[in-house]
C-alpha cells in the first residue's frame, strides 16, 4: 500500500493492521504448529527448533495475554536463537546452490533469484516490490480482497456525512452508496470505472468542504491554502540551494552546481514575486472584511512580509540552535518567515465557526485518502484481481510450496534443502510476529549486499502523516550502524545516526552533501542530521540503542516536529 501520493511518503505498510493482526494470529499459528510437529529428522536443526519454540511461546502469549507486547518484542529482537539462524540472504544463496541440480525444483530458481537482487540494481520502485513480496505480508494478501480498504474508507466517510445536514453532504452520500453497491466482493471491478467514480466523489467532497465556510471567508480560506503550497515549494527549493554549496569539487562539478544554483535562484525570485502578489490579495480581502478577523496583528505582519526584499532571507525570528551532535541543520528561512502568518490566518478562520472547521479538516483528510486510493488503482492494474494478489511472487508463498515438494524426498541433498527452507520460514515468521507485537512493519533487508552481515528495517506510523523508520545494520567494514528517521509535515526528515566505528563517521561527513542532495531528489527536505557514538556492548551493556533513541527523540530536536518516538 502507498501511504501518500507524495514521493516522500511512498512507503509500504500493511493494508489494514487489524486485518493483518487477525490473519497472523490464525494463519501463523497453524503454520508454526505444523512446523513444530515435524519429525526431528525433518527439522532443520536444534537452533531452528529452539527458534520455532520461541515463536510458539510468543503466539500463545499473544492469545492468552500473559505477557505485554513490549516484553514479547524484546524476546523476538534479542533472542540469540534467531541470530544463530544466520543471514537471510546467505541462507537464500545456500538454498539456490543446493537446488541447482534438482530438476523438479528448477521452476523456483528464477523466483528465488529475484530476491537476491544486488544493492547496485535496487531502485525505489523495485525496492517497494521487494518489501511487498518479502513474505511479511502474505497473510494480509490472503485475508483481504483488493477493495477491502476502499470499503472501510467509504464507510468512514459515510458515517461522517450523516452528521452533516446539507445538500452537498446528501449528494456525496448518494455517490458513496452507488460505489459500494457496485463493488463485487471478489474485487473484480474495472479500475477505470472505479477511478472515475472516486474522482466524482472527491469533487463532491471538495464542494462540501467549501460550503462549510461562510461566504465571506471562502476566498480567504483559498488564499491561505495557496500560501501553504507556496511555503512547501519554497522550502524545497531553499533546501536544494543550500545543499548545492560547493566544497572541494572538480571544475566540471562546480560549473554544473553553479548552473543548477542559478536556476534555483531564478525560481526563488519567481516565488518571491508570486508570494508577495498573494500577500497583497490576502491584505485586500482582509481590508474588505475586517470583521471576520479577530487577530489585529495579521495586517501589520503582512505589511512587514511585503516590505522584505527577499522572503528567503534570514529574519529576526529565526534562531540558530545548533547542537554539538548535529552535523547538519536546515534553517528553513522561507517557512519561518511565512508560517506565523499562515498559523494566524488558520486560527482566525477556525475561530469563526470551530465546529464546521473541525468537520472541514476531517473531510480534507479523507479527501487525501481517497486521492491516494485513486493513485493506487491508477498505478496498479486491478482489472485482474489474481494478478493483483501476486501470491506466486511472494517469498513466503514460494518457500511453503518448496517445503511441500522437498518434504517428500529422502535423499541427503533434499534434506539439507529442507533445513534451509525451514530456517528461512522461521526467520520470516519472526519478522511477522515482531511486526505484530510492535505494531509496525519489521522487515529484513530484502536485497543482496555483500557488505551486509545483518540488517532490519522497522516502519511505524506514530500519528497520522507522521512516520518513523529504524534501520539497523551490521556491516563488514563499518560495524554496527543504527539509523532513526522521522518523517513529518509531508516531506521533512530528521535523521539520527548511531555509529560504532570512527572511519564510518568520517566517510559520512565526507559524503554528507551527496546524501542531502539525494534526499532532495526524492522530494525530501533534510531538516536535522545528527551523528552519535554507539557504545560498545562491553563498555556499556545497560545503554541499549533503543533506550538512547527514546531519550533523544523525547528530549531533543524531535520535539520541534511534535513527534514522540519510542523504538
Amino acid at each position: 500500500m502507498l501511504i501518500s501520493n507524495g514521493s516522500a511518503l511512498n512507503i509500504l505498510l500493511a493494508n489494514n493492521n487489524r486485518v493483518l493482526n487477525d490473519a497472523l494470529k490464525e494463519a501463523d499459528n497453524k503454520t508454526l504448529n505444523n512446523l513444530l510437529k515435524q519429525d526431528s529428522s525433518n527439522s532443520s536443526s536444534s537452533t531452528n527448533t529452539a527458534a520455532s519454540s520461541i515463536l510458539k511461546e510468543v503466539l500463545n502469549s499473544i492469545k492468552d495475554g500473559t505477557k505485554s507486547n513490549s516484553s514479547l518484542e524484546n524476546i523476538l529482537k534479542n533472542s540469540t536463537a534467531f541470530k544463530d539462524l544466520g543471514n537471510l540472504s546467505s541462507n537464500l544463496s545456500s538454498l539456490l546452490e543446493s537446488i541447482k541440480d534438482d530438476e523438479s525444483l528448477q521452476k523456483f530458481k528464477p523466483l528465488l533469484e529475484n530476491f537476491l537482487k544486488n544493492i547496485k540494481d535496487v531502485t525505489a520502485d523495485n525496492l517497494k516490490e521487494q518489501i511487498k513480496n518479502s513474505g511479511i505480508f502474505l497473510e494480509n494478501k490472503l485475508s483481504s480482497n483488493p477493495n477491502a480498504k476502499l470499503e472501510n474508507l467509504l464507510q468512514n466517510i459515510s458515517n461522517l456525512l450523516k452528521t452533516i445536514d446539507t445538500p452537498e453532504a446528501k449528494n456525496s452520500s448518494q455517490i458513496i452508496d452507488n460505489i459500494l453497491k457496485n463493488i463485487p466482493k471478489d474485487g473484480s471491478l474495472k479500475s477505470s470505472e472505479l477511478v472515475n467514480n472516486l474522482k466524482t466523489l472527491v469533487n463532491s467532497l471538495q464542494n462540501l468542504s467549501n460550503s462549510l465556510n461562510p461566504n465571506q471567508t471562502q476566498t480567504l480560506n483559498n488564499l491561505a491554502n495557496e500560501l501553504k503550497n507556496f511555503i512547501q515549494n519554497g522550502s524545497m527549493i531553499e533546501s536544494k540551494t543550500e545543499n548545492l554549496v560547493p566544497k572541494t569539487l572538480t571544475q566540471a562539478q562546480t560549473l554544473e552546481d553553479e548552473n543548477i544554483n542559478s536556476a534555483n535562484n531564478n525560481i526563488k525570485s519567481l516565488i518571491n514575486n508570486q508570494v508577495k502578489e498573494l500577500l497583497t490579495q490576502i491584505k485586500q480581502d482582509l481590508t474588505q472584511n475586517q470583521n471576520i478577523i479577530q487577530n489585529k496583528n495579521i495586517l501589520p505582519l503582512i505589511d512587514k512580509l511585503i516590505s522584505l526584499p527577499d522572503l528567503f532571507s534570514k529574519s529576526e525570528a529565526i534562531l540558530n540552535s545548533v547542537q554539538n551532535s548535529n552535523i547538519s541543520n536546515f534553517s528553513n528561512n522561507f517557512a519561518t518567515n511565512l508560517n506565523p502568518l499562515l498559523t494566524a490566518l488558520k486560527e482566525s478562520l477556525q475561530a469563526i465557526n470551530p465546529k464546521n472547521s473541525e468537520i472541514q479538516n476531517q473531510i480534507n483528510s479523507l479527501i487525501k485518502k481517497v486521492e491516494n486510493i485513486i493513485q493506487e488503482y491508477t498505478n496498479n492494474n486491478l482489472d485482474n484481481p489474481k494478478d493483483n494478489q501476486k501470491l506466486d511472487n511472494d517469498f513466503k508463498s514460494i518457500l511453503l510450496k518448496m517445503q511441500d515438494e522437498v518434504a517428500q524426498k529422502t535423499d541427503i541433498k533434499s534434506q539439507d534443502s529442507l533445513k534451509t527452507i525451514n530456517n528461512l520460514l522461521t526467520q520470516i515468521d519472526m519478522q511477522q510476529l515482531t511486526s505484530l507485537v510492535s505494531n509496525s512493519n519489521f522487515v529484513y533487508i530484502p536485497f543482496f549486499w555483500e557488505m551486509l552481515e545483518d540488517g532490519t528495517v522497522e516502519i511505524k506510523e506514530k500519528e497520522e502523516d507522521k512516520f518513523f523508520c529504524q534501520i539497523k545494520l551490521t556491516l563488514k567494514d563499518f560495524g554496527k550502524i543504527d539509523l532513526m528517521l522521522s518523517m513529518y509535515d509531508e516531506n521533512k526528515l530528521d535523521m539520527t545516526i548511531y555509529a560504532q566505528r570512527e572511519h564510518f563517521k568520517v566517510t559520512l561527513r565526507d559524503n554528507l552533501q551527496k546524501l542531502k542532495l539525494a534526499l532532495n531528489e526524492a522530494n525530501i527536505i533534510p531538516m536535522h542530521i545528527k551523528l552519535l557514538d554507539m557504545k560498545e556492548e562491553s563498555e556499556n551493556k545497560e545503554q541499549k540503542p533503543t533506550n538512547v533513541y527514546q531519550n533523544n527523540y523525547n528530549n531533543d530536536f524531535i520535539t520541534s516536529s511534535r513527534i514522540d518516538i519510542k523504538a
